[in-house]
């Protein structure tokens, strides 16, 4: 069963991208997941190499590329790779100090703060900073949502909590590919809409409670 999309596939339009430098069969290059996101009107996760024209000048450029409707007609918004910059304000957020330099460190503001978009409405987001783009991301909280296990582990109320508020939490004994354990630092990522994980340690396997030739000799009877 297929997921429910803001857009449907055959609203693509592949002329206008493929005019801009991008094959029609990109889509199919896709996973679901992120043509799931893309068709949801959300920015690719790849970069593309698209046409520009800047000052009269003729480039290719690499560059995110993500879906909008306006009155009907569907258009390609091109978001390209831009100098990390930092506002003052945003969405109607004044920045702290201390808030822009998280955003500039961790590239994340490490919390869930108060927004207000185009239509003045207000709402509980987090904000992030794109790892190929460098654009300052919103991602809203209520799109989030902690699952009460991750990789093996169940999480406590607190650390729970913890990772819905956009902070961070380090998590010990999670199992992954080949049931290696390993340890990491978790937090939302707006810019990927989802639970990001950094710091990675591999953690020793717990030992067996016994081992085999021990369980043999105690399967042993007593001679008589």
């Amino acid at each position: 069963m297929e997921q429910k999309t803001r857009y449907k596939l055959d609203e693509v339009p592949l002329e206008k991208l493929e005019k801009v430098g991008i094959k029609k069969d990109f889509i199919q290059k896709m996973e679901q997941k992120e043509l799931n996101d893309f068709l949801n009107g959300f920015r690719s996760q790849k970069l593309y190499t698209v046409n520009a024209n800047i000052n009269g000048e003729n480039y290719k450029i690499p560059a995110k590329i993500r879906l909008q409707k306006e009155e009907g007609e569907m258009k390609v918004r091109m978001h390209p790779i831009q100098r990390l910059h930092i506002p003052d304000s945003y969405m109607g957020h004044t920045f702290t100090e201390e808030e822009k330099k998280s955003l500039l460190k961790d590239r994340n503001i490490g919390k869930a703060i108060e927004l207000q978009d185009f239509n003045g409405k207000k709402d509980k987001y987090y904000i992030g900073i794109d790892a190929k783009t460098n654009e300052v991301i919103p991602l809203k909280q209520r799109n989030i949502q902690v699952n009460d296990t991750i990789k093996g582990v169940t999480l406590s109320a607190s650390q729970k909590e913890k990772l819905l508020n956009g902070e961070k939490i380090q998590l010990k004994g999670m199992t992954g590919r080949n049931d290696k354990v390993f340890s990491a630092t978790l937090q939302v990522d707006p810019a990927a809409r989802n639970i990001g994980f950094t710091n990675f340690k591999q953690e020793k396997a717990p030992a067996q409670k016994q081992t085999q030739s021990e369980t043999q000799k105690q399967g042993k009877g007593v001679k008589v």
